[in-house]
């Protein structure tokens, strides 16, 4: 399977370090497509939670509602968890998030970053 940019797969991010997310959870891959195509091996993602925070917590956390990509719940991207993971460890595609999601998390990546 070749993780496609803005789509949410199933990753098993097992073990949890610390701050690090465990267990597979859904998560968002924001690495151009391309560069999983060139044969690159692993996949820059984040993390998504259903662990939710109170109040405006941008550019840390970006909300996507209830259904989306099947989420059975509203969850937050954690946009301040940027991982590199193997492509092994991607287990199934969900979807693509939705075109105001993507410019939401673009801007939170350019704010949390400082780019």
């Amino acid at each position: 399977m070749l993780p496609k940019r803005w789509h949410v797969h199933i990753v098993d991010l097992d073990p949890r370090i610390k701050s690090k997310p465990g267990k597979q959870r859904p998560c968002l891959v924001i690495q151009p497509s391309a560069f999983a195509e060139a044969g690159l091996e692993s996949v820059v993602i984040l993390p998504i939670t259903s662990d939710l925070t109170r109040g405006d917590s941008f550019p840390l956390r970006v909300r996507l509602a209830t259904g989306v990509c099947g989420l059975k719940r509203d969850s937050d991207i954690m946009v301040d968890q940027v991982l590199a993971w193997d492509l092994s460890l991607f287990r199934e595609d969900l979807g693509a998030i939705p075109t105001d999601s993507q410019h939401a998390v673009s801007d939170a990546l350019r704010d949390f970053l400082d780019l």
